[in-house]
């Protein structure tokens, strides 16, 4: 028995030290799961129909356009909402309409929450375990950037997939949802002159900027409506919100007040009429 009792200690040891090893907010990956050809969405281990559940799945993206840049780089924001729910996922892939292949490269500044990783040729960007948590509960965001491919590669589809969960460690009672984003490339010709025109929908400085000065937005809108900006923090939750009000002028410069803002990294997110039309990072420093 006494031999038994230090074998069974010594695998716990084991155990807990490959766990650790892999970090605390890192758990054996999976493959994926987005719902992109080829793959099943979180339904495949949770079963059930995709979509059919009370939450909502949203995918703020920095380009309203439909188009990408080679070689730009593109901030976004998931967010999952379903009442009651606490914890929550996703996983996101990018692939070439044309042969279904990976293209451009995900990237994340928050490691705790967020993880990129490869399943043979496909990459992927997801939650980590640390990530899933909804404190209090109904919903959850993460945020990731996407840097395109760096030639025109075709038409581009973002597929997205979330999973609301009751945390009962099981996989029934689960409900599971799908987004997918179709991208087109700019024109090689006019690449140049429609990144000109993107970075003048929306641009910011100074960036980085200090927390004891306000922030420079220039903006372009695509229709008149109610302006509003909101910071967010790499957890998705609002930090702060500017309510310009209704514009009916399609440029705008508006000066936001960041006095008390507490140093990080931040999201500016520009919505007209509560529709998200604009996204960007923001680094704040005392």
């Amino acid at each position: 028995m006494k031999k038994l009792s230090i074998f069974l200690f010594l695998i716990a040891v084991i155990f807990s030290l490959s766990f650790w090893s892999m970090g605390p907010c890192d758990s054996p990956y999976v493959g994926g799961h987005t719902g992109a050809p080829g793959e099943t969405g979180c339904n495949g281990c949770h079963g059930g129909t995709p979509n059919t559940g009370p939450g909502i799945l949203t995918l703020a993206w920095a380009d309203t356009t439909g188009h990408y840049v080679p070689g730009q780089l593109y901030d976004a924001v998931v967010t999952l909402e379903q009442a009651a729910r606490d914890k929550f996922g996703f996983v996101a892939l990018a692939l070439e309409d044309n042969g279904n292949s990976s293209t451009g490269q995900f990237s994340i500044d928050d490691t705790d929450r967020t993880r990129t990783y490869s399943d043979g040729p496909r990459k992927y960007v997801s939650h980590t375990p640390c990530g899933a948590d909804a404190v209090p509960p109904g919903s959850l965001s993460w945020t990731f950037h996407w840097e395109a491919p760096a030639t025109d590669v075709g038409p581009v589809t973002i597929y997205l997939a979330g999973l609301a969960a009751d945390h009962s460690h099981n996989t029934f009672g689960d409900d599971s949802y799908e987004f997918v984003l179709h991208l087109s490339p700019v024109d090689t010709v006019t690449s140049m002159k429609g990144e000109r025109l993107e970075n003048m929908r929306f641009t910011l400085y100074p960036n980085p900027a200090s927390a004891g000065e306000s922030l420079n937005v220039r903006i372009l809108l695509p229709h008149d409506g109610r302006l509003q900006f909101h910071l967010l923090d790499y957890a998705g939750h609002t930090f702060r919100s500017f309510d310009i009000g209704e514009n009916t002028m399609r440029e705008q410069n508006v000066m936001l007040d960041i006095a008390g803002v507490t140093s990080g990294v931040y999201m500016l997110k520009s919505t007209l009429d509560e529709k998200t039309i604009g996204l960007k990072k923001v680094v704040i420093v005392y």
